[in-house]
């Protein structure tokens, strides 16, 4: 009796209850707020473990980005009062090594990611990459590269395990969105393990993640986050046609 006692004064101090209010919201909600630590220990419990090549301090410098300016000197606080949103945020980004002179991912599991980051072609493929990398290899794309027809279109051309493949993207100088749906349509066809997953927190900027039925449900579960299937035409435009 004495030890249950003891659990449940340890969870009413490490998650203190707080209540957030919204002029949008009809009622104020009861939200935890979770200390950055053990937000840390649960997405690593996870697999979401920092690459070797990042610390700890590098982490919440970049997270500085998703918060007000004046809210950046104590990023740890807004952390505990965002959980996990921030944090997952944080575990797509990536940081630009000096010494090696190499773009360094802060973890291999997902990508933080903004649409107006596609000011030129050679993203799609960098990204391309990118998705194959989360998947842990059950995805490889390999061969990529780029041409545009008589029309001004782009079409992004490579192979995914060994299968040539084309897209139709946008004309030259226009961002296609759809790149990401087309991803939805590759492992219904493959018939993958795991899909791609989708989440925001209601701005431009969003975390494409893999997963499999388990690892989403697992995950929305210990996160509290909303974690949703990638779906074509609806985080997305739908695929160009011929």
């Amino acid at each position: 009796m004495r030890n249950i006692i003891l659990i449940l004064i340890l969870i009413t101090f490490s998650c203190q209850p707080n209540v957030k209010t919204d002029k949008n919201l009809i009622e104020d909600i009861l939200i935890l707020e979770v200390p950055f630590e053990k937000q840390l220990e649960v997405l690593e419990s996870l697999g979401y473990k920092l690459n070797g090549e990042v610390t700890e301090d590098e982490m919440l410098k970049g997270l500085q980005s998703f918060v007000e300016y004046d809210l950046r000197d104590d990023i740890k606080k807004s952390i505990k009062e965002n959980p996990y949103e921030i944090l997952y945020y944080g575990m797509g980004l990536r940081k630009y090594d000096e010494e090696k002179k190499e773009i360094i991912p802060y973890t291999n599991k997902c990508i933080w990611y903004d649409l107006e980051f596609i000011d030129q072609s050679s993203e799609y493929i960098t990204l391309m990459k990118r998705m194959g990398e989360i998947t842990e290899g059950e995805l490889s794309f390999t061969d990529m590269s780029l041409s545009i027809d008589k029309d001004n279109f782009e079409w992004l051309s490579f192979k995914v395990n060994g299968i040539k493949k084309e897209w139709k993207l946008e004309k030259v100088n226009y961002i296609a969105d759809s790149f990401f749906s087309q991803f939805t349509y590759l492992t219904n066809e493959l018939k993958t393990k795991g899909k791609y997953t989708y989440f925001d927190n209601g701005s431009q900027q969003f975390v494409i993640d893999y997963a499999t039925p388990q690892e989403q449900k697992e995950f929305n579960q210990k996160t509290g986050l909303q974690r949703e299937w990638l779906t074509s035409g609806k985080h997305f435009s739908e695929p160009k046609t011929d």
